[in-house]
C-alpha cells in the first residue's frame, strides 16, 4: 500500500513539472515508513522506490551525515535474506521541508 501510495505521488509531482530529488524520494519514503512504524534496508528503498542501489546507497550515506536518518536493529532484508542494518527517519530532525509540514 505505502508503495503505491509513493508511487502515485511521485508521478503527480513529476508530472505536475515539479522535479523530485532522489534524495527527496529517499525521505519520503523514510517517513511514511516511520508514520508506519516501518524500517527499511537499503535493498528495500532501491526496490521499493525503483532506484539503483548505488544511488540509495549514497543519498542514504548523506542524510546519515546530515543526521536525517538513523540505524535500527540488524534484521534479516526482505530482498536478499541476508542480516543487515535497516534504517529509518530520524524524527528528532523534523520534517522534510518539501513535505510542508516542517
Amino acid at each position: 500500500m505505502a508503495r503505491i501510495a509513493s508511487i502515485e505521488a511521485y508521478r503527480k509531482l513529476t508530472s505536475s513539472g515539479i522535479k523530485v530529488t532522489q534524495e527527496q524520494r529517499i525521505v519520503d519514503q523514510l517517513v511514511v515508513g516511520y508514520m508506519t512504524r516501518r524500517d527499511y534496508t537499503l535493498q528495500e528503498l532501491a526496490k521499493e522506490l525503483e532506484l539503483g542501489i548505488n544511488a540509495v546507497s549514497g543519498r542514504v550515506n548523506g542524510l546519515k551525515k546530515k543526521g536525517a536518518v538513523i540505524e535500527r536493529p540488524r534484521r534479516k532484508c526482505t530482498v536478499t535474506q541476508h542480516n543487515v542494518t535497516p534504517v529509518t527517519w530520524a524524527y528528532s530532525s523534523g520534517s522534510p521541508s518539501w513535505l510542508g509540514t516542517g
